[in-house]
């Protein structure tokens, strides 16, 4: 037998024969599996990475070209990838299918090119490629058969070839990887690179594997001249069913069916007093959309080819189910405007983050690896355009990338590599990214299992059947007895910034391991029944930041305070909420930025109602600090009589047994007003001032503060009530510009002026004043427009000569102040402390 060339038929074979070669020695794969965990998946990962592309290929209904076949294998081996290892064995295939250059059949120097591309394009998928892994016997292959001196014109040979250098390459690598040779074992992910070509290899000369592969041949034959038959009966002269939305309601309809009327047939257009649904069937939908956008914004776009689904309805019941991606999905009515997306390797996990506040958990962690299709899936079925993707697995880091990268929404992955490492992102979703960081990089992620075989893992020697932890990733303990190894994590894991411990309980979680969970130290500790198979516990111990002061203190969004201001503060802001219209509330500067609001209120001419926080709100966050470790907390809020925000903290402190421990304290001020008290007191927080001192301190220093504004048009006050109809337009006619200031907790006016300039007169004179009069912090601000920015620039440069100014900040106006006042300028005046 002599095989010259490959073509798509053999090609088909080849890889269905790789695929099932492979998935035939997956637990031999499984129990070489030390590196770079030994978590005993690798061969699972890598064999059902290739049965999505076998399940393609049997599916097949009619002959493909080679460049369909390569987009098929392609989109398959992506989609399918699962775990580390499937996610590098899919670039390797990716990089293979990159060499045949779009030829329609192979000689042994297209497929030679062809391991030269899968070599690259693996190692450029590794960040940081290690050798001794598949990465190294993929290159090796790649390297030998450029060195391949047989016979140019037969395959078999030179697949025999390429073989034996696969398994040199595989028998090496204990001796290019320590972990590898302490284990006494080769590379799990190596020798599922060389199965694979031994599975090519098979197609050509195993005869059981050769009259499988021609059966499957003959059935894909039957199924195209089935094809062929309905074909006969397919009468469709306008292929595509085109749906969509046009988000306008205020045109003449006719107008619209008329323009596309001669594009298709099947049409329905129906109208209401703000959309417009639209259904043809057409062979030409761009066309149809084109026009249709001159008509309004589209949504809800839906393009379906109506043949190729009246042929899957009559081949159906002959395609092979993919069992590989049937995971379970729990989703929960998403409330906000990023949702966290986890994947977790159990039911009760996955229930344990939804009620954490994850929006949807597909079930598949440890040894059931989600492919790159299900993820995708899942994410299809989330109702938000930014989501957190939460691997919780190391395996499945690689391939969550792959889904962030495909998709349309804004998908960002989180490389969490624990279960609990995942849920404390989603229990602190509420708090500042950065900060959730830091937290979660002093926790302790332990997973406590059993060594399946005699290792050593740097200076610790591993026996079979013993206990081992891992801490972070790495395995850092092990122990003949439970309670002992947990006894040492404890011991070592255990100190005064420990603020709570959380056990999950395996489905092999015994009554001795069980006592030992408990045995805390007097730390506080919970526990859940995660019924997860391999790991015994999942045990996250909770650590606060040795630095962290005892009190903390909150503030609510409109003292203003930026980021770089704050800086590593312990100050929390709580947002007040804005409604447009409907029934839709922003939370300030949260769900809406300061640019986004004064485009809204400049441009549309919408002006907004605000909305203090609930009780529930400032609770939650009472009960979050108090179980980051703080001892006291100090809230600093907008002026009672401004708002009843104070209230709504009030109420909230009520609920809680720690009452005495929270203090409220009316700042009698709003915006930066309020906003230099908070900084003030934090900084004597970290100082290690105490509760009593501060609070007495921010009560002295709120009445020295004196802020001003300018307010650009009257008619923001008119509408909030702050002044009649009649003065706004008699202000507007005359260009009066009042300047208003804030004195005991009230807004009251300072000064009209008329015009611009003498606003800004009568503001540098003031600022003077002050400055004259002895040292000051200021803080500048302004709202709206580039010329109230430009203003609030030209108040601080008035003052830029006078050594007792301590200029802090320019800041942007939020959207709170801004609901009230419209486009404005001002600043903040305090003494400053020596």
């Amino acid at each position: 037998m002599k095989i010259e060339h490959l073509n798509v038929t053999r090609l088909i074979k080849l890889f269905i024969a790789g695929s099932r070669w492979m998935s035939k020695y997956a637990d031999i794969l499984n129990d070489l599996n030390v590196y770079p965990v030994p978590d005993g998946d690798t061969g699972t990962n890598m064999s059902m990475t290739m049965q999505a592309v076998e399940n393609e290929l049997v599916k097949l209904n009619h002959e493909p070209t080679m460049h369909e076949f390569c987009e098929l294998l392609s989109e398959a081996i992506l989609l399918g990838a699962r775990g580390n290892s499937g996610t590098i064995l899919s670039q390797i295939i990716q990089g293979f299918l990159n060499g045949f250059e779009d030829k329609e059949e192979l000689d042994i120097d297209d497929i030679t090119r062809s391991f030269e591309q899968a070599s690259k394009l693996a190692y450029k998928a590794v960040s940081n490629p290690v050798e001794g892994t598949m990465l190294t016997v993929i290159r090796v292959i790649a390297e030998k058969a450029k060195e391949y001196h047989g016979p140019k014109d037969n395959f078999i040979p030179y697949l025999s070839y390429v073989k034996e250098a696969a398994h040199q390459a595989v028998e090496e690598t204990p001796n290019q990887l320590l972990k590898l040779k302490e284990a006494g074992v080769v590379d799990a992910g190596g020798m599922g690179v060389f199965y694979l070509i031994e599975g090519f290899e098979k197609s050509i000369t195993d005869p059981e594997m050769l009259k499988d592969l021609e059966r499957i041949v003959k059935s894909q034959a039957h199924r195209r001249e089935r094809l062929e038959a309905t074909n006969v009966d397919i009468n469709i002269k306008f292929k595509y069913c085109t749906e969509f939305i046009v988000q306008a309601g205020k045109f003449n309809i006719e107008d619209l069916k008329k323009e596309i009327k001669e594009l298709g047939d099947s049409m329905v257009v129906a109208q209401s007093s703000t959309k417009t649904k639209t259904h043809i069937h057409t062979n030409n939908p761009g066309a149809v959309l084109e026009i249709a956008m001159k008509y309004g914004g589209l949504d809800n776009i839906k393009i379906d080819n109506m043949e190729l689904q009246h042929r899957s309805l009559h081949l159906a019941e002959e395609d092979l189910l993919d069992q590989n991606s049937a995971h379970v999905m729990i989703q929960n009515e998403n409330t906000e405007k990023k949702a966290y997306f986890a994947i977790a390797d159990t039911y009760e996990m996955g229930e344990l983050f939804i009620k954490s506040g994850a929006t949807c958990v597909l079930i598949g962690g440890q040894g059931q690896n989600p492919s790159v299709a299900d993820m995708e899936m899942a994410i299809a079925k989330i109702d938000a355009e930014e989501i957190v993707l939460l691997p919780n697995n190391k395996n499945i880091i690689s391939a969550a990338k792959i889904v962030a990268e495909r998709a349309a929404k804004n998908v960002e992955v989180y490389e969490t590599k624990t279960m609990l490492e995942g849920n404390f992102y989603v229990e602190n979703k509420s708090e500042n990214l950065e900060q959730v960081v830091k937290d979660a990089r002093r926790n302790k992620s332990i997973e406590i299992t059993k060594a399946v075989r005699n290792t050593k893992v740097g200076d610790l020697m591993i026996t079979e059947g013993n206990y081992i932890a891992l801490v972070n990733g790495k395995i850092m303990y092990e122990n003949e007895s439970i309670r002992d190894l947990i006894s040492d994590l404890y011991e070592e894991n255990i100190d005064e910034n420990t603020l709570n411990i959380f056990a999950v309980l395996g489905n092999e979680s015994t009554d001795e391991g069980n006592r030992a969970i408990v045995n805390t130290r007097g730390i506080k500790h919970e526990e859940y029944i995660g019924k997860q198979e391999n790991y015994h516990y999942y045990i996250y111990i909770v650590n606060k930041d040795p630095n962290q002061p005892e009190i903390a203190i909150i503030t609510d969004s409109t003292s203003d305070l930026t980021p770089t201001l704050i800086g590593d503060l312990s100050v929390n802001v709580i947002p007040l909420k804005i409604k447009f219209d409907g029934n839709k509330y922003y939370k300030d500067g949260v769900d809406i930025s300061k640019t986004d609001f004064w485009h809204k209120i400049i441009t549309e001419g919408v002006i907004p109602k605000t909305s203090q926080p609930s009780p529930a709100e400032f609770k939650n966050l009472y009960q979050r600090l108090l179980k980051r470790g703080y001892k006291k907390i100090i809230t600093i809020l907008i002026s009672s009589k401004l708002s009843g925000t104070q209230q709504a903290a009030k109420v909230a402190r009520g609920m809680l047994p720690e009452e005495k421990d929270i203090a409220i304290v009316d700042s009698k001020n709003v915006w930066l007003g309020s906003g230099h008290l908070v900084l003030e007191a934090a900084r004597m927080a970290k100082a290690g001032e105490s509760f009593e001192t501060i609070i007495e301190n921010v009560e002295e220093m709120r009445d020295k503060g004196k802020i001003y504004f300018v307010v650009d048009e009257l008619k923001y006050l008119e509408r909030g009530g702050r002044i009649g109809k009649a003065s706004a337009k008699i202000g507007g006619v005359l260009n009066i510009k009042p300047i208003l200031k804030v004195e005991d907790g009230e807004v009251h006016n300072e000064k009209k002026v008329v015009g611009d300039k003498g606003a800004m007169r009568y503001m540098e004179k003031l600022l003077r004043q002050e400055a004259k009069n002895g040292s000051i912090v200021l803080y500048t601000g302004w709202g709206g427009t580039k010329h109230q920015s430009e203003n609030a620039d030209e108040l601080r440069k008035s003052v830029e000569k006078y050594s007792s100014v301590d200029y802090q900040s320019r800041c942007e106006v939020g959207s709170t102040i801004g609901s009230h006042s419209g486009p404005l300028y001002g600043m903040a005046i305090f003494p400053k402390i020596k």
